[in-house]
């Protein structure tokens, strides 16, 4: 006998989309700083790192989330490969850049870094207050008269 689950699973596209939206939100506002503070070497710094951290972070949630749906006893592996991945790709994007000079001239470093950080923070704040509202259940209760 088997029985289905109650459980929404439209709760992860609202997670990627309002984590990407405060990501998106958070970069913005620091081009805006950047734009205030420095040039526009600073905003296009930020612009290209907070685009970076959307799309690196942004595809590992959706791998995950799919995962999930399909073979939730293999969300931990799946979650820990993924961020070790995700990891990966964003410092072997760095490196690329740094080795074709592309952080002395056209990116601006510090700005290029704090773009990743404010993103990526923002990014992690957006999940977990999602997280938390989504308030899903750990187990289903039994229906009620149903032993």
């Amino acid at each position: 006998m088997t029985t289905e689950s109650k459980q929404d699973t439209r709760r992860g596209a609202f997670v990627l989309l309002g984590a990407a939206g405060a990501a998106f939100l958070a970069g913005l506002v620091m081009a805006l700083v950047a734009w205030l503070v420095s040039d526009l070497t600073a905003v296009r710094s930020v612009a290209v790192s907070t685009l970076l951290v959307v799309a690196v972070i942004g595809f590992g949630v959706y791998v995950l989330n799919v995962v999930a749906s399909i073979l939730p006893s293999a969300t931990v592996l799946v979650a820990l490969v993924t961020y070790t991945l995700q990891l990966v790709v964003l410092a072997a994007v760095v490196l690329t850049l740094a080795r074709n000079g592309m952080m002395d001239g056209t990116f601006d470093r510090r700005w290029f870094g704090g773009g990743v950080a404010v993103a990526t923070l923002a990014w992690m704040i957006a999940q977990i207050v999602a997280h938390v509202r989504a308030r899903i259940p750990i187990y289903d209760l039994p229906e009620a008269g149903a032993r």
